[in-house]
């Protein structure tokens, strides 16, 4: 009987192993680009050297025009901490101007305007508190930092649980914010005058004052966003589902930046009452909340650059618009008045903008010497050169030829 020959087990070949790719050479870390902060110390110091200018050298007109547009580039640095970084459409910022305003006008007026017929309703301790024995520019510190903190508490309490909320919802809670604190400012007479508004506010703030609460702002809502916080808000900003499953406390962070945002918003408003010498419910109202998102909107919702610019070009362009609305002559044409003119011409150059660039003037961006060079910004968004070499991708130039390298 035939016998089967021994089996042997069947060795499948086994596939040659590639060559190890040799270790691509570590690349030095970029170096941290200090040009950002260099370029906003200039736009600074630049800036600083205007308002000394405009403080020896401008008529009172002119020199009144650059502490309003120093005043609302606070606030519009404000909105932009609350609603650029995070992206929650806040329309109650006034409410926190005119809490500023008042806090710091009941602290600073005299006792004989105060007394109790005038202002019955105050407080023993407010309606005698007198700061005219100290320096003018001390007693403005001190109204500055009691109306934003009285801002900042209030917003503390109302942002707890409007902060929860997102999209129109939250513009419309806000609002409502808004009209709570009209309404409030307006009844409430035996505190506030009602829409008779207070008068007799000593005019203590000056371009140096101004300027240096617009500096501190800036500087606070850089470091705000370079840090930590600030890239939570942002993350919360672009995509609110994958900021929480990191775990971004999303309530945290929209809270913060909405109780940064009020307190400067009401050291603006104590600087306004106290640039103007007399405040009244309707200049904290509808009018202003809209030129404030105007101005924030135009330079870029998410850049405090472009607050800042914004602030500049809606306070400077209505003043100087003026002169249209009393007529023109172009050769042998000439107009008559054309009142409300000026408002068009704004209002189209607005739309204009809003159709070119969307996002406002600069964005997201922020003014640095980077902006000057396309390929700093050309090597950040795709990455340093020097590691795409055969050395450190092996494989990756196989396909090119070997003319196209160089």
């Amino acid at each position: 009987m035939a016998t089967a020959p021994p089996s042997h087990p069947q060795t499948r070949p086994t596939a040659p192993v590639p060559a190890a790719a040799p270790a691509r050479p570590a690349v030095a870390a970029r170096p941290r680009d200090k040009r950002g902060p260099l370029a906003a110390l200039l736009l600074l110091l630049a800036l600083g050297g205007f308002v000394w200018l405009a403080e020896t050298a401008f008529n009172a007109y002119r020199l009144q025009l650059v502490v309003l547009v120093l005043i609302y580039a606070i606030v519009a640095v404000a909105l932009a901490v609350t609603s650029g970084f995070t992206g929650v459409f806040s329309l109650g910022q006034i409410g926190f101007l005119a809490i500023g305003a008042y806090v710091s006008s009941l602290m600073t007026i005299e006792p004989i305007w105060k007394d109790d017929i005038t202002l019955p309703g105050l407080p023993p301790w407010l309606a005698t508190m007198d700061l005219t024995g100290l320096h003018p520019q001390v007693a403005l510190l001190l109204a500055c930092l009691a109306g934003g903190a009285v801002a900042a508490l209030v917003a503390a309490v109302v942002g707890a649980p409007l902060m929860r909320l997102s999209g129109h919802y939250v513009a419309v809670a806000t609002m409502g914010f808004l009209i709570i604190v009209y309404t409030l400012v307006v009844n409430a007479n035996s505190v506030t005058s009602g829409s008779r508004g207070l008068s007799q506010i000593p005019g203590w703030t000056t371009g140096w004052s101004a300027f240096g609460w617009c500096a501190l702002a800036v500087y606070v809502a850089w470091r705000l966003r370079t840090g930590p916080a600030g890239r939570a808000m942002i993350a919360s900003r672009e995509n609110l589902l994958a900021a929480r499953s990191i775990g971004i406390d999303v309530l945290r962070t929209r809270l913060l930046a909405f109780v940064v945002g009020a307190f400067f918003t009401g050291v603006a408003g104590a600087l306004l009452a106290h640039q103007i010498g007399t405040i009244a419910p309707s200049q904290f109202y509808f009018d202003t909340t809209f030129r404030v998102v105007t101005m924030v909107v135009l330079g870029g919702m998410g850049s405090i650059t472009g607050a800042v610019a914004g602030a500049a070009m809606m306070t400077i362009l209505p003043e100087y618009l003026r002169a249209v609305d009393e007529g023109f002559s172009f050769g042998s044409v000439q107009t008559g008045p054309l009142y409300g003119l000026s408002q068009i011409v704004l209002a189209v150059g607005f739309i204009l903008v809003m159709i070119f660039r969307p996002s406002g003037l600069f964005g997201d961006r922020e003014l640095g010497l980077g902006m000057l060079s396309r390929r700093r910004r050309n090597d950040e968004a795709l990455g340093s050169n020097e590691a795409i070499t055969p050395d450190a991708a092996p494989g990756l130039l196989d396909s090119v030829p070997e003319e196209s390298r160089d």
